[in-house]
């Protein structure tokens, strides 16, 4: 099967450090500066007992790889969930299902990490974000 496991839920909001004080400070979790970010302030992501960094946190006007294709509206509650990044295996059958379905898909390629990101949206709208690694370019 593609999807091996959920990678991270990513969260855009106006107030950053308050969302990772949340995680950090009520649920004991270690909240770090997202790669690129000047702060926790501008941008976090909070990490489980493992060191798996499974909560992201970005300001609303961050940009991001997947807004050219799916332009982001902020919003309250729920709706502040940006997307969900699942990590998956074999990136040729994942292309051709989501060809078969034809569905839009933004493709990101980041070759020094190993990477290849795909971003489709599910039928309710929310964004998901299919992570390849081991078959990345």
């Amino acid at each position: 099967m593609p999807v091996r496991t959920l990678d991270h839920v990513n969260i855009r909001t106006g107030d950053v450090p308050g969302t990772a004080s949340f995680f950090q400070d009520i649920l004991g979790l270690r909240a770090e500066a997202a790669p690129g970010a000047k702060s926790i302030d501008h941008g976090c992501w909070i990490h489980d007992p493992d060191g798996r960094a499974i909560i992201h946190i970005g300001p609303v006007d961050a940009a991001y790889p997947s807004d050219d294709a799916f332009p982001f509206t902020p919003a309250q509650g729920s709706g502040a969930v940006h997307h969900v990044a699942l990590e998956c295996d074999d990136l040729p059958a994942m292309l051709r299902r989501l060809d078969a379905a034809n569905l839009t898909v933004a493709r990101k390629d980041y070759p020094s990490a190993n990477l290849c990101q795909l971003f489709v949206t599910e039928r309710n709208g929310i964004i998901l974000e299919l992570n390849f690694r081991s078959d990345a370019p």
